[in-house]
């Protein structure tokens, strides 16, 4: 070991003193630093912009630190210190293992998600922080965002949150007083697609290629044979959208006509009428229907089927006061049946949650309308044709033979009566809309 007069004099002579060692050291460093590879983590590209942010922001937090050792003044916090005095490389270290933390979390929530929507599940934000992130709920919006950019561009499906009772409550409403505060965040999410619904409904159209390599796949696996393809469930389908293995799609008609019904009659339905309604499609509460799948009963009946949509946020039944006040007990006891009519006359049936934001108004408006337009345009049709017939043979009573029919004619009638057809869906369209109270709410 040298003296330290030795030492003094290398110093002297120019040799590296310790401040340029140090620089020295941070130089190697940076080299390191840069030269660390980060596609590993494809998903993280747009978190890793931060690290960079992070980088110049870590070294100009040294270099003031580097300042105050000089003698400088400054404001920092005693985490700031810290964080200039750890090395580039540990830090870098311990940034990819945040942004892969990251990762494995997001993709944790999409499963979960994922997971649940069979089900038709609601997931809550407290469920997401006690399973997913029970040590740092701070880094939610994080993980959140990440998962939802898996499930959008992998799944083709994002999480959306539902509306608040007050904010369902306050559609349609007018607002009389300005500048009236947003209702809180629900914090429930559910799962919803973000395919475009011309794709879905290319989707469902049956294709005989893919119907034929169907057909020939289960007969090598031996799950059918020749007597066995005019079996409804099992029979495929030929179309890349599969419904009928997963649910009835009498139980989607059904929720669909409820919804119908309901925003026909301005949001809010009494249940004795929504009975009255239901009876002209010869529905009634104790009608049995399928069970739809992940259920335990082997059948249900309408009002079961109902009480479904209401526990998965479809549908929301809610009771209302009686007018006048709570009714009093009389004398004579009421009988079963007016007993039971005055229980039905306290409820009231409204959209849910999940249907605002996974169906909308103005989706079940435009279906409103489709429907009808096409009634009225198929009855105007068949009258068409019946007059048409009874000219015929009018024409050959008076001539004795044969008239043959005009095509053209007939074509021209037909393209008149497509365009009163387009003109009266617009005006129930218009209708809707107006009987709602105001503008229907979109996806």
């Amino acid at each position: 070991m040298a003296p330290r007069g030795t030492q003094a004099s290398q110093a002297r002579r120019g040799g590296p003193s310790q401040s340029q060692r140090r620089r020295g050291a941070d130089s190697e460093d940076e080299e390191d630093y840069g030269a660390m590879d980060y596609d590993d983590d494809e998903d993280g590209e747009g978190i890793m912009a931060g690290a960079s942010q992070a980088r110049v922001g870590s070294q100009s937090q040294a270099d003031g630190a580097n300042r105050r050792r000089a003698g400088g003044t400054g404001g920092l916090s005693t985490e700031v210190r810290c964080l200039a005095l750890v090395p580039r490389r540990s830090l870098a270290e311990t940034m990819r293992q945040f942004f892969q933390d990251i990762k494995r979390r997001a993709n944790d929530l999409v499963r979960m998600a994922l997971f649940e929507e069979p089900r038709r599940q609601t997931i809550r934000r407290t469920d997401i922080i006690k399973k997913i992130l029970p040590e740092n709920s701070r880094g939610f919006n994080a993980v959140f965002d990440v998962a939802q950019r898996t499930l959008r561009h992998t799944f083709g499906m994002e999480l959306v949150e539902l509306m608040t009772r007050s904010d369902r409550d306050a559609i349609g409403e007018e607002k009389k007083e300005t500048g009236k505060k947003k209702g809180q965040a629900s914090g429930t999410f559910i799962l919803r697609s973000t395919l475009n619904p011309e794709l879905i409904k290319l989707a469902n159209n049956k294709n005989d290629k893919l119907y034929e390599e169907e057909v020939n796949s289960l007969r090598a696996l031996g799950l059918i044979g020749e007597e066995q393809e005019d079996q409804d469930y099992e029979r495929p389908g030929g179309a890349i959208l599969a419904w009928k293995p997963v649910e009835p799609l009498a139980l989607t008609g059904i929720l669909q006509l409820v919804l119908s019904l309901i925003l026909a009659n301005g949001r809010v339905l009494p249940e004795p009428q929504l009975k009255r309604q239901l009876k002209s499609f010869h529905l009634y509460f104790n009608t049995k229907l399928p069970s739809p799948a992940f259920s335990s009963r082997d059948e249900q009946t309408l009002f079961d089927h109902l009480s479904d949509m209401i526990k998965q946020n479809y549908l929301d039944r809610v009771r209302v006061p009686m007018p006048g006040g709570a009714p009093t007990g009389g004398s004579r006891r009421k009988s079963r049946k007016a007993a039971d009519e005055e229980e039905e006359g306290l409820y009231e049936w409204r959209w849910g949650s999940r249907a605002h934001a996974e169906i909308g108004e103005q989706n079940v408006a435009e279906f409103i309308c489709d429907f009808m337009r096409k009634s009225w345009l198929d009855e105007q049709l068949k009258l068409l044709g019946e007059d048409e017939e009874d000219e015929e043979r009018a024409a050959a009573g008076r001539r004795g033979k044969n008239v043959a029919r005009n095509p053209r004619r007939r074509a021209e009638k037909e393209a008149e009566l497509e365009d009163k057809a387009d003109k009266y869906g617009e005006r129930l369209l218009k209708d809707v809309t107006r009987v709602a109270g105001s503008e229907l709410t979109r996806v």
